[in-house]
């Protein structure tokens, strides 16, 4: 098919632009390609738009620049070419990152929200990650009118923002009050005050809003940054220090915008708490809290109990030290009353690594265990978990001197062998045999490594025996740790040797290494120390049998010539040249082993080894074979320097490198290289021109390209000719000597006048220059005769330029003058009082109103017609009436319950509809009664009446909270009322089980007489009554055993009958206890029978496979868990 030219020229065109990779860019309508920097920046409107673009290889980055109006903020999509991935990014007015998107898929996108741009400019950049082509970018301009944090701002009553960081936050006052502010999440995200919390206080907050729409959030944190509470997801917001000890110190808060923003309402309240537990510790008697470090650890006694109090809030962790004796081990419980709470428990080794650990449990229990604690400071360590409460701790030291692992003394070192290369347990084995005994444990003794020194000449075996049905590993190594024999065959004896290895370990110090691979026992160890040398003559008896040798005869000894440690049976090369002895003709010679012209000299010692009278060091230099006779060196001009090493063959003092006739002595350059030498040649560069010719010229001789130079072809060479162009005008006067048609230039610009356009020089052309010959003016606007650059009105409408350029009016447009609005004629621009009022303009906010001049709170009204000049909210007539400066901003009237109705003339200050004068918290909206006059309100006092018992205690306890007079009941007085105290008078014995459970002297009555066993002891007729069912198998069993004895002694000697072992006697024994523990299971089941016929009324089982519950009447609310042996609460 025929194609049109033209559609043949765009195709060219664009094939070429493509294998040229030149791109005519248009990057968003700019009609080019967008800067590549912010500085080279394309400028876009601040409004909605998409725009396109190209990125490519030779064009990576396109940067756009967009002003964006006050309280207005940006949101840009950048969406990639299929095949290709760009990135996108926004930049602040000081080119610092607000958003970045380098997304993998086609789409990027970038946004100011939670930057303040307004009133600022702003850069956005397109930027190739991989492939090229074209791009769409939309833009949108945000309206950030609706955030209420965008006006002035007045936070805590200061007259700004509180700080956007925990080190500089605003210092609130240490009392309890009310403040209000602002945060939103896009551009004040961040409010934090700081509070110094007096002594022995702690501090509440509440914060509420009114936005359903929005959520703030409040955190509370102590002096060293760490989180005491925080609140979310709730309006208002609650935190509390708790019993946190955090008096005297300073604590910071954190207003955090999370969603959207709002003005907010911050109450803070602060309570005395000296009289809570946190301030009145006497952890295990130590007269106050103990330390939660192991550093300071509290030091406790074994076989001891003791009291103490922790809390998750405030004291976390109570750390406790305990020396265990010589051969003791520990055992410890941990338990505490109350529901809700959970306490852990953990034991800690001298170097502070867990031993055990105990969770969710009451009590908790742990142990040293397989652990060696003997003769060590471990530590204990009681965490509050969740809660907060008194706690008891009782701690058992265990005798452990029986545990063999505890109790070592391998290789009769008095303890446990070191367990590594670095700490091994140095043997002083003498030579010959000797016995070690030991012990190893898989479990937690693997590894016993001893250190076994070796005399000269001397080696060492070892053999370890150790008990059946375990598999033990021997090992022996060099000093450097490395690996000589080792041995697990899974059956004892395992034996190793540094014999027959080739490794020598004389005068050094050996490792012996025993593993328990599994099992445990104890293990003897043979070490066997013996000499490598039994005849003393200095050789090995390994090497003596292998050269032939007596090793049994001092005086016989391996013959070795060259003395190099290999016989000479055994040595290649005797004189150890590193010839062969068969390829040597002087075997004995060490410096020799050839003689190559068999002159009876070695060639090592021999000059000419050839004997072609050219010494070998010649030769070698003169690339001449030296042991060639026939082959000498070539020296063409006999000087005796062979040719190869001779810098001048023929001797005319030009080196043979630089010598173009090396063998010609006349002659050593030839410029134009014609064969003849340059002392022949009349002319050296064959250019035509004789050598003297060129010289006078001043052209080079030697070069071809350098001619005499005749410019106008007169024969005469320029450095000779006076009038070089020809054109009649000497040279020296003509101002263009190399151009025959010009001679003069009036402006010296090297022009001449005939072929310059511009014979003044002044950037006008002739033709349009007014002034052709005056290089200071080319035009004359007004037509006045006097050129513009010398007029001072070149419009001539009266402002003289100067005028029309500082008030931006045209001085080139008679009908474009300057703004006067007071017509003083002094321009707008200039003049520092527009309205004339006689109030400057930087003073005046309304400089085109003669009628105002002034407004204070700035809100666009003049304070002449402003209702409320300071614009504080509150009018200026009712200001005076409430003590308040109407001019003043942060003076304001006080309004604690922000109902617009000032403090001096509220009845009702905190709107919690008591009047002040019946109300003992008029400034507290959450309190107006005191019952008990401690200056803490009944709302948020944990004792409403004073009586030391928590209102949360009374309400379980069943008395009135908010009488004095009415107490729990708590016949031990340990603070547990009786209702919930599964022991009421505190003997250790549970209510449940104990028959006299008011009374803390008796809890058993086993021959059921009424009375307890402890003032009234048993009888014996008792006890027999009660073991009944143990005294009759007993009495089967002595009379079986005194029968077997009977049997024995009477049995014929020779019977094949077996005699009854200790093993059976001992399995009679068991089966023997176990009818009698069944026994006692019947009757025990039966005792039980009886008690529920006597007291069933009260009692009720709640049981299933896992575990038995029991429910008390006398107990409402609680289930004893028999399992668990503690309480819990009824569901």
């Amino acid at each position: 098919m025929k194609i049109r030219p033209q559609v043949s020229i765009i195709t060219i065109l664009l094939i070429f632009s493509s294998v040229s990779g030149l791109v005519l860019a248009n990057d968003a309508g700019t009609g080019a390609d967008a800067g590549n920097s912010a500085s080279t920046a394309s400028n876009l409107n601040a409004v909605d738009a998409i725009y396109y673009g190209n990125l490519s290889a030779n064009d990576t980055d396109d940067y756009y620049s967009i002003s964006i109006p006050n309280n207005r903020g940006i949101s840009v999509d950048l969406t990639s070419p299929t095949g290709s991935d760009f990135d996108l990014y926004l930049y602040d007015q000081n080119q610092s990152w607000i958003d970045t998107s380098v997304s993998t898929g086609a789409l990027d996108s970038v946004t100011s929200n939670g930057t303040a741009i307004g009133g600022t400019t702003v850069y956005v950049r397109a930027k190739l990650y991989s492939g090229s082509g074209q791009y769409t970018m939309q833009i949108w301009i945000l309206n950030n009118n609706n955030n209420p944090c965008n006006t002035n701002q007045n936070d805590a009553n200061t007259g700004g923002d509180a700080s956007n960081t925990q080190s500089s936050g605003l210092s609130l006052n240490s009392i309890n009050g009310t403040y209000y502010g602002c945060s939103d999440n896009s551009s004040d995200e961040y409010d934090w005050y700081s509070i110094s919390i007096p002594n022995y206080h702690s501090i509440t907050a509440e914060l509420m809003w009114n936005n359903t729409n929005v959520d703030l959030d409040l955190h509370l944190f102590d002096s060293n940054g760490t989180y005491l509470d925080y609140s979310y997801d709730y309006n208002p917001e609650n935190i509390s220090s708790g019993s946190a000890d955090i008096g005297g110190t300073t604590v910071t808060l954190l207003v955090r915008a999370f969603t959207g923003g709002d003005n907010y309402t911050l109450m803070i309240y602060f309570d005395n708490i000296s009289n809570s537990q946190v301030y009145n510790q006497n952890d295990a008697n130590s007269g106050g809290d103990v330390s939660g470090d192991f550093s300071s650890a509290y030091n406790i006694n074994g076989n001891s109990s003791y009291l103490g109090w922790i809390s998750d809030s405030g004291d976390v962790n109570d750390i406790y030290s305990i020396s265990i004796p010589e051969q003791f081990g520990l055992e410890a419980t941990l338990s505490w009353n109350g529901s809700g709470i959970d306490f852990d428990f953990g034991l800690f080794d001298q170097y502070e690594n867990l031993i055990s650990s105990s969770f969710y449990a009451n009590p908790e229990f742990v142990e040293s265990g397989a652990t060696n604690v003997s003769n060590t400071t471990i530590f204990l360590v009681v965490q509050a978990g969740n809660g907060e409460g008194n706690y008891s701790i009782n701690l058992t030291l265990i005798n452990q001197s029986s545990i063999l692992a505890f109790n070592q003394n391998d290789a009769y070192s008095g303890a446990d062998a070191g367990g590594d290369f670095t700490n091994s347990t140095n043997i002083n084995a003498s030579n010959g045999t000797t016995f070690w005994p030991g012990y190893l444990d898989d479990t937690g003794d693997e590894y016993d490594f001893y250190a076994v020194f070796v005399p000269t000449d001397y080696a060492i075996s070892a053999t370890l025996g150790y008990p059946s049905n375990n598999a033990f590993a021997l090992g022996i190594y060099e000093n450097n740790n490395n690996q000589i024999d080792y041995s697990l065959n899974g059956q004892s004896p395992e034996s190793v040797s540094t014999n027959g290895t080739g490794i020598y370990v004389g005068n050094s110090m050996v490792f012996v290494e025993i593993w328990a691979y599994y099992g445990s026992g104890e293990y003897n160890l043979t070490l066997s120390i013996f000499s490598l040398d039994l005849d003393g003559d200095g050789y090995y008896d390994e090497i003596e049998i292998n050269c032939g040798s007596d090793s049994n005869d001092f005086s016989s000894t391996p013959l070795d010539t060259d003395a190099d440690g290999i016989c000479d049976i055994l040595d290649e090369d005797d004189d150890n040249d590193g010839i062969d002895d068969s390829n040597d003709s002087f075997p004995t010679d060490p410096n020799e082993s050839s003689d190559i012209d068999g002159d009876s000299i070695g060639d090592n010692s021999d000059l000419d080894d050839d004997g072609d009278g050219w010494s070998d060091l010649d030769e070698s230099e003169c690339n001449s074979d030296q042991l060639d006779y026939s082959d000498m060196p070539l020296d063409t001009d006999s000087d005796l320097i062979c040719d190869i090493v001779d810098e001048d063959d023929d001797n005319d003092n030009y080196l043979d490198s630089d010598d173009a006739f090396p063998l010609n002595e006349d002659e050593w350059i030839d410029t134009d290289y014609d064969g003849i030498g340059n002392n022949e040649d009349d002319d050296d560069d064959n250019d035509g021109y004789n050598d003297q010719l060129e010289d006078d010229c001043l052209s080079d001789p030697l070069t071809t390209t350098s001619v005499p130079i005749d410019t106008d072809d007169d024969g005469i060479c320029d450095e000779l000719d006076e009038d070089i162009d020809g054109d009649g005008t000497p040279n020296d006067i003509d101002s263009s000597p190399l151009d025959s048609t010009e001679s003069i230039d009036t402006d010296g610009d090297g022009i001449g006048d005939n072929a310059d356009t511009d014979d003044d020089n002044d950037g006008y052309s002739d033709s349009i220059d007014v002034f052709p010959l005056d290089q200071y003016e080319w035009f004359d606007f007004d037509g006045d005769s006097v050129g513009d650059n010398s007029d001072l009105d070149d419009d001539g409408d009266g402002w003289s330029d100067l005028d029309e350029s500082v008030c931006l009016s045209g001085q080139f447009d008679t009908t474009s003058q300057p703004l006067d609005f007071d017509d003083d004629h002094i321009c707008d621009i200039q003049d520092l009082d527009d309205d004339g009022d006689g109030i400057l303009d930087d003073f005046d906010p309304f400089p085109l109103d003669s009628l105002e001049w002034s407004d204070l709170d700035d809100d666009g009204i003049g304070d002449r017609a402003d209702i409320d000049d300071d614009g504080d909210s509150w009018e200026d007539l009712v200001e005076p009436n409430c003590g308040a400066d109407p001019e003043d901003f942060n003076s304001f009237p006080a309004d604690f319950d922000l109902d617009h109705i000032c403090d001096i003339l509220d009845l009702d200050d905190d709107n919690d509809m008591v009047m002040d004068l019946e109300d003992a918290f008029p400034m507290n909206p959450k309190e107006s009664n005191d019952i008990d006059g401690d200056g803490i309100g009944d709302n948020s006092d944990t004792d409403a009446d004073g009586d030391n018992w928590p209102n949360s205690a009374e309400i379980i306890c069943n008395s009135d909270l908010f009488d004095p007079i009415s107490v729990p009941d708590d016949y031990d007085g340990d603070w547990s009322c009786d209702l919930i105290d599964p022991d009421d008078d505190n003997d250790l014995y549970p209510d449940i089980d104990d028959l006299f459970p008011l009374n803390s002297d008796e809890w058993e009555d086993l021959n059921k007489d009424g009375l307890g066993d402890n003032k009234y002891p048993l009888s014996i007729f008792d006890k027999v009554k009660l073991n009944s069912n143990v005294l009759i198998p007993i009495s089967i069993m002595i009379i079986v055993i005194l029968s077997i004895l009977l049997m024995i002694l009477t049995k014929k000697q020779y019977s094949e009958e077996p005699l009854l072992e200790y093993e059976d006697i001992e399995k009679i024994e068991n089966d023997d206890s176990s009818e009698i523990q069944s026994e006692k299971s019947l009757l025990a089941d039966d005792d039980d029978d009886d008690d529920d016929d006597e007291g069933g009324a009260n009692l009720m089982i709640i049981s299933d496979e896992t575990n038995k519950l029991e429910k008390f009447d006398e107990y409402p609310g609680w289930l004893w868990d028999s399992s668990e042996e503690k309480w819990i609460p009824e569901e």
